[in-house]
C-alpha cells in the first residue's frame, strides 16, 4: 500500500497541471484580498448631516398642538444641537446614543429610554415655558435648565469625562426615586456600567475600534436577554446557538476593552461594523474565503486519477500487478488526500504572506482570541494553531467530495464532462441546499444530506449547527454512512469496469 501511494503521488506531482492550479490560487489569493469583498459595512449615520430632517420637523410641527407639540417640540431641539457639532465628533457620539428607542428584550413592548437625560430635560424646559397647564414645578424648570447648560458646558467645552459623569449621576438618580421594574434596573445598571467602563478605560465616543467595542458590549448584553427569554416558536437549538453566540460576542468585547485593544479581534463573528480588515483578520478566514479552491483541486485530483489513466491507457501496466483493485482505488484515495493537505498548507502560507504584504504583519502580533461556546471561557492560541485546526475539521469535507469524485471517475470516461457535474452537485449541496434546509417542512430530510453534516468546523469550540435536529454525533454518522456508500460503490464498480477493453 505505501508504494502504491509513493507512486501515486509521484504521477500527481509529475503533472503540470497541479503546479498551474497552484499558481491560480496565488493569483486568487493576490486578488481577493486587493478586492476585499468581505469588507465590513461603514455606517453612515453619523457622516450625514440632518438639515433636511430638521426642515422636515419644522413644518410637522406647526401642525401639532398641546402636549404633543412639547414633545415634538423637544425632539426637534434635540436635533439641532446633535448638529450643532461637526460630523465625527465626539459629541456626535455621545449625543447619538439618545436617538435609539431601547425596548425591554423579553416584552419587545416597554421602553427603556432611561437614558434620554438631554431630550427629557429639554421636556421639561419647553413643557414649562410654553404650556400653560403644565405640571412642571418652578423648581423642576429650573433644576432642568441647570442640569441642561451642565450638559451643553461639557460638549462646548470638549470634556466628554464631565459629560459621561452627568450621565452617571442622571441614571443613579433615576434609578433610586423610581419604582423600577427589575429588566428597568437592570437596564439602568447597564448604562451606568458601560459609562463607568468609559471612564476606567479612558474610552472617549470617538468614531475607533475601542468606542465600537463599548457599543456592542452594550448591544449584544440585550440580545442575551432576548434569546434566555425567547418568546416565538423555534427550536431550542437555534435559540442556544443564538445566545451562545451573543455571549461570545459579549465577551470578546469585554476582553478588547479591558486589554485597550484597538484592533478587530472579532475573528468570524463580524462585532465591527466599521472596521478596515487587517492581515489578522483576513488569515483567520481562510478558509472561509478559499474553501472553493481545495474543492477545486480536490474535483480535478480525485476525477482524473482514474479517468485520465484509462483514457490514456497507463492503468494497465498497474492492473497487471499482484494488487488487488481495491488496494489501487485506496491508494489512489489516500494520495488524493495527502495532496489535499499538502494544498491546504500552501493557501496557508500563501494568505499569511500576501494578507502581511497588503495589510502589514503587525497585526499578526496579537493571538487568536476566541470563545468556548459551552463555557463562555475566553480561547487563546498561535493563529497558526487555530487556521490548521479548522483546516483539519474542514478536511472530511475534502475527503467525502474525493470519494464521491472518484465513484464518478468509475462511471464516466469523459473527464471534463466528470469535473463539471461534480462542481455543480457540489455547488448546489454546500450553497443552495443548505438555505433550503433552514424551512422546517424541508429540514426533516435535509437533515440526513452529506452537504449539510461535512463541515466539522461548525462545531469548533462549542458551537452547534444552524440547522435544527443536527449535531455533532449525527453529523459523524450520517457522513461516515455516505463515505461508505461512495467507497463501496466506487470499488465495486472499479473492480467490475472492463478496463482491458479500453486499454488494449
Amino acid at each position: 500500500m505505501i508504494k502504491l501511494v509513493k507512486n501515486e503521488l509521484i504521477k500527481i506531482f509529475k503533472r503540470k497541471s497541479i503546479y498551474f492550479m497552484f499558481f491560480l490560487s496565488i493569483i486568487a489569493i493576490i486578488v481577493y484580498n486587493n478586492i476585499n469583498p468581505d469588507q465590513n459595512p461603514i455606517d453612515p449615520l453619523l457622516n450625514t448631516q440632518d438639515i433636511t430632517l430638521i426642515k422636515d420637523m419644522e413644518e410637522t410641527l406647526k401642525q401639532k398642538t398641546g402636549q404633543e407639540y412639547i414633545d415634538y417640540k423637544a425632539g426637534l431641539d434635540f436635533f439641532k444641537l446633535y448638529n450643532n457639532y461637526k460630523e465625527d465628533s465626539w459629541q456626535r457620539w455621545a449625543l447619538n446614543e439618545e436617538r435609539y428607542n431601547r425596548v425591554d428584550p423579553v416584552e419587545q413592548k416597554i421602553e427603556l429610554n432611561f437614558n434620554h437625560n438631554i431630550e427629557k430635560l429639554l421636556n421639561n424646559i419647553n413643557d414649562y415655558e410654553l404650556n400653560a397647564d403644565t405640571k412642571i414645578t418652578k423648581e423642576e424648570y429650573e433644576n432642568s435648565k441647570i442640569e441642561y447648560n451642565k450638559y451643553i458646558e461639557a460638549l462646548d467645552t470638549d470634556n466628554w469625562k464631565d459629560f459621561i459623569n452627568l450621565k452617571i449621576k442622571d441614571l443613579k438618580e433615576t434609578k433610586n426615586t423610581n419604582n423600577l421594574t427589575n429588566i428597568e434596573i437592570e437596564s439602568i445598571n447597564l448604562d451606568i456600567e458601560v459609562y463607568e467602563m468609559r471612564l476606567k478605560y479612558n474610552i472617549n465616543f470617538d468614531n475607533n475600534l475601542r468606542n465600537s467595542y463599548v457599543n456592542e458590549y452594550k448591544d449584544h448584553y440585550f440580545s442575551v436577554k432576548f434569546y434566555e427569554n425567547y418568546p416565538y416558536e423555534e427550536s431550542q437549538t437555534f435559540i442556544n446557538k443564538n445566545l451562545n453566540e451573543c455571549k461570545a460576542r459579549m465577551n470578546l468585547c469585554k476582553y478588547a476593552i479591558e486589554n485597550n485593544l484597538n484592533i478587530d479581534i472579532s475573528n468570524k463573528l463580524y462585532i465591527i461594523s466599521d472596521n478596515e480588515i487587517n492581515a489578522r483578520t483576513s488569515f483567520i478566514r481562510t478558509f472561509e474565503h478559499f474553501d472553493l479552491i481545495i474543492v477545486i483541486i480536490a474535483i480535478y485530483l480525485s476525477t482524473t486519477i482514474i479517468t485520465e489513466e484509462v483514457n490514456k491507457k497507463t492503468i494497465k501496466n498497474l492492473l497487471t500487478k499482484p494488487h488487488k483493485r481495491s488496494t489501487i482505488i485506496m491508494s489512489k484515495l489516500i494520495a488524493c488526500i495527502i495532496t489535499i493537505l499538502v494544498s491546504m498548507l500552501f493557501v496557508i502560507i500563501v494568505q499569511y504572506i500576501v494578507g502581511g504584504i497588503i495589510f502589514g504583519f503587525d497585526s499578526y502580533k496579537i493571538e487568536y482570541i476566541g470563545c468556548n461556546y459551552n463555557t463562555g471561557d475566553l480561547i487563546y492560541m498561535n493563529l497558526f494553531q487555530y487556521v490548521i485546526i479548522v483546516g483539519l475539521s474542514k478536511l472530511p469535507m475534502y475527503i467525502i467530495i474525493i470519494a464521491f469524485c472518484m465513484l464518478i471517475g468509475t462511471l464516466n470516461n469523459h473527464t471534463s464532462m466528470s469535473m463539471i457535474l461534480t462542481l455543480i452537485i457540489f455547488l448546489i449541496g454546500y450553497r443552495i441546499l443548505p438555505i433550503w434546509s433552514g424551512v422546517d417542512s424541508l429540514n426533516v430530510v435535509a437533515r440526513y444530506f452529506v452537504t449539510n453534516n461535512w463541515d466539522f468546523s461548525t462545531y469548533l469550540f462549542g458551537q452547534v449547527s444552524k440547522l435544527n435536529g443536527i449535531t455533532l454525533y449525527s453529523s459523524i454518522i450520517v457522513y461516515l454512512i455516505h463515505l461508505s456508500i461512495f467507497l463501496y460503490l466506487t470499488i465495486r464498480k472499479f473492480n467490475r469496469k472492463e478496463i482491458y477493453n479500453n486499454v488494449s
